[in-house]
């Protein structure tokens, strides 16, 4: 009787050791030791205090007290940034806010200025009502011989702004809670560049 008695104080403190053991390893760091200065300036607010973020085939910067929202994969930095009342998310593929439909109407008109790329329209502004959201806008414009979309949308007081491009199919998603976090959402969709491609 004695020996089962002492088995389930055993069992708890096996447990609680596991546990204790679990929960105390080091978590990887979300911010890297060095950040990569942004190489495009004199675009609107972007300079070179902002960061670069390097993409799966492109790259894009962020404002520099943005920070990274998860850890970095590979030679890769985190697909999530945070900061300013803004998060930004980038991936490959097709992002799931943009229907399939959606990929086959971008606007006819492509903006392309002698080497410089022009920043998406302002941000949608904010409804009246807030039960509203609004249209999508779309503005299309050639970045590195690719065609990028920038997708503009305003709902409830947030702005959601999605640069993508189907060849190669990436996205960089924002979404802000004012009207300068989206500003700086646009700044940063304009700095969007793709590594060049193969022979």
């Amino acid at each position: 009787m004695r020996t089962a008695s002492l088995r389930v104080p055993i069992r708890w403190h096996a447990a609680l050791v596991a546990l204790c053991a679990a929960c105390s390893h080091v978590a990887p760091s979300t911010v890297p030791t060095v950040f990569t200065r942004c190489t495009i300036s004199d675009l609107g607010p972007v300079d070179s205090s902002w960061r670069e973020v390097r993409a799966s085939g492109f790259t894009f910067c962020v404002p520099p007290s943005w920070l990274p929202g998860r850890p970095a994969l590979d030679s890769l930095d985190s697909r999530v940034w945070k900061g300013d009342g803004a998060s930004v998310t980038w991936d490959v593929g097709h992002p799931r806010s943009i229907r399939v439909s959606d990929t086959r109407v971008i606007s006819r008109r492509v903006v392309v200025v002698g080497g410089t790329t022009p920043p998406p329209a302002d941000p949608a502004p904010p409804n009246r009502w807030p039960q509203s959201c609004s249209q999508p806008r779309n503005t299309s414009f050639m970045i590195d011989s690719v065609v990028l979309v920038v997708t503009q949308a305003a709902c409830r007081g947030s702005w959601t702004i999605t640069a993508w491009s189907t060849a190669p199919a990436i996205y960089v998603q924002g979404e802000a809670h004012s009207p300068d976090a989206a500003k700086a959402l646009n700044a940063m969709m304009v700095t969007i560049r793709f590594a060049p491609s193969g022979p």
